[in-house]
């Protein structure tokens, strides 16, 4: 117990979940405020465009974040300066070519699929959406030195640039519906805090850069390697986004849009603040998931099994004990919170929603580092077949519930969707029972 209560891993692990706890805490405060300021109807629209823009980013976005942390980790573990320039570098062009992709398609595609799904609203919600796919390309900066930072196993700078940017985004885009007073203010907030957040990224990264014992490039010099080549970024990267980018449509994105265009497009504001609400526990999930990436990576690399087997089963059951004990100790004080924090027409729609959702997320909080495993151990293969196919059976049974019942038939479908979770948990105990050594992990 000393041992574990001593571990790098479980310092790293608790400075980042502080960090998104309180980015978390922002994020709520932000969905109160906005609650006041723009009401559940012009809200709704403005979370509508939101998941319209995320959809067409989910499809084109790849994993390169996450593969890119793990070379630099792995880099970094054998002292090669020269491949972290190259991964930052290719990270730098990929990210830049993808976003600019994604600005032209929403271009082009979102009158059209907003019409077709939202009817009256639907010009409004593809204004909003096009508006946003500029998102990508500010937060380039940000992401790559994200990924750097967490590589180099630099959480606090990590941790700051993620509450910098949080706090950024919660003042810019309440002050923008106050300005403005509908969804344009919210959505022109969020495009200057991206901005923001990548200036933030960018002074982080520099002190970090000139500590003592840094590996970490220049961002010039980074931006000008080439000598890792973009296919062998793409490759990995395709496999990791389908993923990642496969659970967030599931659980955010796909929902959203199901309900606002088979249920009642009324409660989709509930629904997404009642997943705010009971995702503040899901900030503990982040911190350690963040930590897992590079110390499973490493853990890889030297084909440590015993340490591998040891950190994932570690980080899940902390992750799943701790969320679920925070969510029935907190589930007794919201009828008392709620109507202090909302418009008493959003009371009984949340409180509905997130006695919902709680099951669901106690269940999935055990999957914490369901795809650091897969990456880490080349399952990516597995990982996909298995997403997509719980992606296709999710997607039927949420929009069968919301047809069948408008208001809370989504919350039901997306208490399900998580309990897919425990596939990936007991692919992994079948693979480490069957696998007793790994291959090494080429740095580059």
């Amino acid at each position: 117990m000393r041992r574990a209560l001593g571990s790098r891993f479980l310092r790293e692990s608790s400075t980042l979940q502080l960090g998104a706890l309180l980015v978390a805490v922002s994020n709520l405060v932000g969905a109160v405020v906005m609650t006041h300021v723009l009401g559940a109807y012009e809200l709704s629209i403005f979370y509508l465009g939101v998941s319209t823009y995320s959809l067409l980013w989910a499809l084109l976005n790849l994993g390169l974040a996450n593969v890119v942390t793990k070379r630099i980790a792995a880099a970094i573990r054998s002292g090669s300066e020269e491949l972290i320039r190259g991964w930052m570098g290719v990270f730098v062009r990929l990210s830049v070519l993808l976003a600019t992709v994604a600005f032209l398609a929403g271009l082009l595609l979102f009158p059209l699929g907003a019409d077709l799904a939202f009817k009256a609203d639907g010009p409004r919600i593809a204004r909003l959406a096009s508006a946003l796919v500029l998102v990508p390309l500010l937060d380039v900066p940000r992401i790559v030195c994200s990924a750097a930072l967490q590589g180099e196993r630099r959480m606090s700078a990590l941790a700051r640039v993620d509450l910098g940017h949080e706090l950024c985004r919660l003042v810019l885009v309440v002050s923008g519906a106050l300005i403005v007073g509908d969804a344009w203010g919210a959505v022109l907030g969020l495009l200057v805090s991206s901005f923001c957040g990548s200036l933030i990224a960018f002074d982080a990264y520099g002190r970090e850069r000139r500590r003592e014992g840094s590996l970490l490039p220049s961002l010039i010099g980074a931006a000008r390697s080439t000598s890792v080549p973009a296919r062998a970024a793409l490759q990995e990267g395709v496999q990791v986004g389908l993923v990642r980018n496969v659970d967030s449509l599931g659980v955010q994105t796909l929902p959203t849009l199901i309900l606002g265009s088979l249920g009642d497009p009324g409660w989709v504001a509930y629904l997404r603040i009642a997943q705010r609400l009971v995702s503040v526990a899901r900030v503990i999930m982040q911190g350690i998931n963040r930590t897992a990436l590079p110390a499973l990576s490493q853990l890889a690399g030297v084909k440590d099994v015993a340490g591998l087997r040891g950190t994932y089963w570690k980080a899940s059951l902390l992750s799943g004990a701790t969320i679920t004990a925070g969510l029935l100790l907190s589930l007794p004080v919201l009828p008392f919170v709620l109507p202090r924090l909302f418009p008493p027409d959003f009371v009984e729609p949340l409180w509905t929603m997130i006695l919902i959702l709680t099951p669901g997320l106690c269940v999935v909080s055990f999957s914490v580092a369901n795809d650091v495993f897969y990456l880490v151990t080349d399952q990516m293969g597995v990982a996909i077949r298995l997403s997509l196919l719980g992606l296709c059976v999710n997607t039927a049974q949420v929009a069968f519930f919301a047809w069948w019942l408008p208001t809370i038939g989504v919350a039901i479908g997306l208490t399900v969707t998580c309990l897919w979770s425990l596939v990936h948990v007991g692919y992994a105990w079948f693979w480490f029972r069957r696998h007793p050594e790994l291959q090494p992990l080429e740095a580059s």
